[in-house]
């Protein structure tokens, strides 16, 4: 604690801790390579120590600190991510900000609420239900991840498609720099002063400074009418999928498997009946049913065969088993044995260039996993997002590790040069910032280094994540 003890006497008794437990527990996210390599031995790096703060003041003393002393900070929210946004580096500071859990006002009058960084996502729908509300975001990991997170990460939930990403929701935000300066943006609609600093934080993942506080705007919350269909194939899907989102439809949830994952989820095995896809309404918008007769009668024109709503309904009431899945098989239960790894890869693209991105980041993954699905879930006028879920098994923890690095890097260079982009909600950590190169070309990473370098000099905030270090001449 010695190296700590100045920052100790600048805060209330208890805000910094080593003790080892705490370390261990903060050395990682839920990445599953950190996870692989934890549960075989490898070593993870720990921080140093783990700080909470309770306020946006007590995190400005603890930037202030860090500035001064050039020791590297980790801001964490649940730990939720997946692509090491939240691993530990050595010799730093985590910053957990879970003790930020305040839902500090909700606005029914402009319809937004406004709450610390370390909040719940549950907790906030819980609080905003109660008052008629909703954020209409619902991520997979609600029930493990915070809204600082979410902003940081620039996620996108499973009601996208109503209702857009974290972005859409943002009206303000409250960001300490890396020197301990405290940005306050206030809460507007819109503003057309320069440039929106607001966005410049949205999927920084700590690397430009510390979310400790955000308003979001809200909606009525409403209540969901399903309809499902099975499109013969998957492309007949795509098809089928984009005519939704670009005719006057208006879906708060759309979701296509193709036949992969659908038969993995909703047949019997060796028994698929093709492609999944399924579509919440709002049930109380006034022209709800019209607008679901009208899709119906366009799914049966494309092709696809109706299904009984309860497939959608049933998919819905477990959207969120996925989090205890992952965590049965890459924890410490390891539910399906030793060198067997799980992970989703995300390619994003244009509707015209989905088939062919979906044909190329598959054969490259199939090229090293023995089971590979592909999931639309987020879905634009211009084009979707691929998750393509897979699990790889090898002989030992240590061959599934390098399976799993030939997989990513193949999918990515796929993704890549099928004119995709690598990342839409799962951020981009440790995992995925040796490709933003390859992603957004030299250029682009200069300017990203340029922002950088201007927000955090020495270079302290969340190092190695979304910016890989530079190389040595």
């Amino acid at each position: 604690m010695d190296e700590f003890a100045s920052l100790v006497e600048r805060l209330p008794a208890g805000r910094v801790t080593t003790h080892h437990g705490e370390l261990a527990a903060h050395a990682r996210d839920r990445w599953a390579l950190a996870m692989l390599q934890e549960a075989r031995g490898a070593h993870v790096a720990h921080p140093a120590a783990v700080a909470f703060p309770s306020s946006t003041e007590e995190v400005s003393t603890i930037l202030a600190w860090v500035h001064e002393e050039g020791i590297p900070v980790v801001p964490r929210g649940e730990g939720s991510g997946r692509c090491g946004g939240a691993q530990a580096v050595k010799r730093s500071l985590v910053l957990d900000l879970t003790h930020m859990d305040r839902i500090l006002e909700v606005d029914e009058v402009s319809q937004t609420v406004r709450a610390e960084a370390g909040v719940r996502g549950s907790t906030l729908e819980t609080t905003l239900a109660r008052q008629g509300f909703s954020l209409g975001h619902a991520p997979v990991s609600m029930g493990i991840s915070t809204v600082g997170g979410w902003v940081a990460t620039a996620a996108a939930g499973l009601t996208q498609a109503g209702y857009g990403g974290i972005e859409d929701a943002l009206l303000g935000i409250t960001v300490v720099l890396a020197d301990g300066d405290v940005a306050q943006l206030k809460a507007v609609p819109r503003s057309a002063t320069g440039p929106d600093i607001r966005r410049l934080f949205v999927g920084s993942e700590g690397t430009l400074g510390v979310i400790t506080e955000v308003t979001f705007a809200t909606a009525r919350a409403a209540a969901l009418a399903w309809a499902a269909f099975r499109p013969h194939s998957f492309e007949s899907g795509l098809a089928l999928l984009r005519e939704l989102v670009q005719r006057p439809f208006r879906p708060l949830v759309a979701r296509l498997f193709d036949e992969t994952r659908a038969g993995e989820l909703f047949d019997a095995p060796g028994a698929s009946r093709g492609a999944a896809l399924l579509v919440g309404f709002d049930a109380g918008a006034p022209a709800g049913d019209a607008e679901r007769f009208e899709f119906g009668q366009l799914a049966r024109e494309l092709g696809a065969r109706p299904a009984v709503r309860d497939l959608a309904e049933r998919w819905w009431d477990q959207r969120f088993e996925p989090v205890a899945r992952y965590e049965s098989v890459m924890g410490s239960e390891r539910s399906l044995g030793a060198g067997v790894i799980a992970d989703t890869v995300e390619a994003t693209g244009l509707w015209r260039r989905l088939p062919g991105l979906y044909e190329a980041v598959r054969g490259a993954l199939l090229e090293h996993a023995e089971s590979v699905g592909c999931v639309v879930g987020h879905v634009h006028t211009s084009g979707a997002s691929l998750m393509f879920p897979f699990l790889l098994r090898a002989s030992s923890d240590e061959e599934a590790e390098l399976g799993y690095a030939r997989a990513w890097d193949d999918a990515l260079t796929a993704c890549i040069a099928a004119e995709g982009t690598i990342g839409y909600s799962h951020g981009i950590g440790l995992h995925l910032a040796p490709h933003l190169v390859a992603e957004n070309g030299e250029p682009g990473i200069a300017l990203l280094r340029r922002v950088k370098d201007a927000l955090d000099p020495k270079g302290v905030m969340n190092p190695g994540k979304l910016i890989a270090p530079r190389t040595q001449p």
